[in-house]
This record gives structure tokens, sequence and C-alpha cells, in this order.
């Protein structure tokens, strides 16, 4: 059974990527993944991140949707509940928002 991890990186995006990019050297995401373990969780992450010209340089927190430890003043920003939704839908790994550092400096 999968369950849906809630996982919050620090990633560069690489020029050819279709993400919008503000020229900040690091972007922080939040994205969905449904999987059986976190490892799990985290390898299809990378690997549906590295289909997106994302390279994922850290994994920051890693938590299960369902116990909604998750929640914080940025979720609004990276749309967790709308990438949950999706996610379930589809069963898929939703790759989420990226905020740029530099916006989140000015913030």
């Amino acid at each position: 059974m999968s369950v849906f991890w809630v996982i919050d990186t620090k990633a560069k995006i690489f020029p050819e990527s279709s993400y919008e990019q503000d020229g900040s050297k690091w972007y922080y995401g939040r994205s969905i993944v449904p999987a059986g373990s976190i490892e799990e969780a985290i390898d299809l992450l990378r690997s549906a991140l590295k289909d997106k010209y994302v390279e994922v340089e850290s994994v920051l927190s890693i938590v299960d949707y369902s116990h909604q430890t998750w929640d914080s003043e940025d979720d609004e920003l990276f749309e967790t509940i709308e990438s949950y939704e999706k996610s379930k839908t589809h069963h898929e790994v939703v790759t989420g928002v990226f905020a740029s550092g530099m916006y989140l400096e000015k913030e």
C-alpha cells in the first residue's frame, strides 16, 4: 500500500527546464509522491525531477501527508493540498511548485 509523502527539497533548476526561473542559484520545492517507503519516494521524486531538468541538492523534509505535519505558513505558496489531490487522483508523482531562493529571501 502506498503512502502519500510530502517531500520538501532544495534543488537546482537547469535552463532547459520548463519551470519558471529568475536566476536564483537554488529553488525550494514541495512535491507529493505515492510510494511504499521513504527511500522509494525519494528515488521516484529524483527520477521525475531529472526528467524535468531539475537536480535535487537535498531533501529538507519528508512526512506522511495523512499526519498533516507538513502544514506550514508556506503551504499556500507550495499548493500542497492541490498537489495531493492530483497525486491521489492519478496515483503519480506531482512535482508541485518551486519557489526561488531570491523570492523567499524577499518575503
